[in-house]
């Protein structure tokens, strides 16, 4: 894609909308008691309702600062110019960004080598079976795969999460627990202060918990709910988080937040795509994963945003449609 397209809206559409849109001006300060925002420069900006939407940044290791770490435009093309001259590429992190650029870049004819401290690939949301099929996904694939390794010093790439920029929401003295706590409509600590994105750990009514997703679509989505609440028009954002990983032919699909689960069910068979694992807490329906299944995947988010009931044999039975639960 062409750099000029790489914009979420034309600059023509914010002046349509009679959207100011000042770029390249840091606020220093939310200035809460007065309400008047501070701008690096000295600036105020008076705010009736005011939105914090910073995002987040990578996860930086220490002494690995000549790394690539994949959150903006330089970089990604800075690794794009690596893989295209078939460069040898040292990975750390084995999460979704490692392990798709390690797909892509040993597609594209490089040698890559992946070194990752847990036991498995995405061990923490997909479990020890899941990771371990991905493991041999990539080691057949001629990946060279160091588990429960420390990083070499010479990593090309590193991609260990994210950290949430929370540094205005505190210094303004909001409620912060690992990113910007809110609720279902966004509201923070503060009167008319609101959150949105990947910068908030917001609650879910559906979970009953507060959680954090650092994947795009639902920092999206959640602005999007966010958004309609500062117009007067809020409803509880109660999504069921959804996000895809591809790797060589497989797509990796999964709806949930990544909380702890006491209970695993399998439809199909590991390691023989299709397949999907569910993920339960207490009986409860809470995550499900699928491997080229997208329909399983897609029918079990349904279920779990009407909190339908399925019993472990019908998830475990690829004859029983999921749609059947929801009529």
């Amino acid at each position: 894609m062409p750099q000029d397209r790489l914009a979420l809206r034309p600059a023509e559409q914010y002046r349509e909308l009679q959207v100011e849109l000042l770029l390249g001006h840091r606020v220093i300060d939310l200035g809460l008691d007065k309400r008047r925002a501070i701008l690096e420069g000295g600036r105020e900006i008076a705010w009736d309702l005011l939105c914090l939407a910073t995002g987040s940044r990578a996860h930086l290791l220490p002494a690995f600062d000549r790394a690539i770490y994949l959150r903006e435009l330089p970089a990604a093309e800075k690794l794009r110019a690596l893989i295209d001259r078939r460069q040898a590429l040292d990975i750390v992190g084995a999460g979704f960004i490692g392990c798709e650029v390690a797909a892509v870049a040993r597609q594209k004819g490089c040698e890559v080598r992946v070194f990752e401290a847990l036991p498995q690939p995405l061990l923490r949301v997909l479990g020890t079976e899941v990771g371990a099929y991905i493991a041999s996904v990539h080691r057949g694939q001629g990946i060279r795969l160091h588990l429960e390794a420390a990083p070499p010093s010479n990593a090309n790439l590193v991609a260990v999460g994210s950290v949430p920029n929370t540094e205005l929401a505190e210094k303004a003295g909001l409620k912060v627990d690992r990113g910007i706590a809110v609720d279902e409509l966004g509201h923070t600590s503060a009167p008319d202060v609101f959150a949105a994105g990947d910068v908030t750990r917001f609650f879910h009514p559906l979970f009953e918990a507060p959680i954090r997703v650092e994947h795009f679509q639902t920092a999206q989505r959640q602005g999007f709910a966010v958004g309609r609440a500062l117009a007067g028009q809020g409803e509880p954002f109660a999504e069921v988080p959804w996000f895809w990983s591809d790797q060589y032919d497989l797509n990796l699909q999964y709806v949930g937040a990544g909380l702890p689960w006491d209970e695993v069910v399998v439809r199909g068979e590991i390691g023989k795509p299709p397949f999907t694992v569910f993920y339960l807490s207490s009986g409860r329906l809470i995550a499900a994963a699928g491997v080229n299944d997208h329909h399983t995947v897609a029918r079990a988010r349904r279920v779990m945003e009407t909190r339908k009931t399925v019993s472990t044999q019908q998830l475990a039975d690829p004859n029983f449609d999921l749609r059947r639960a929801l009529a």
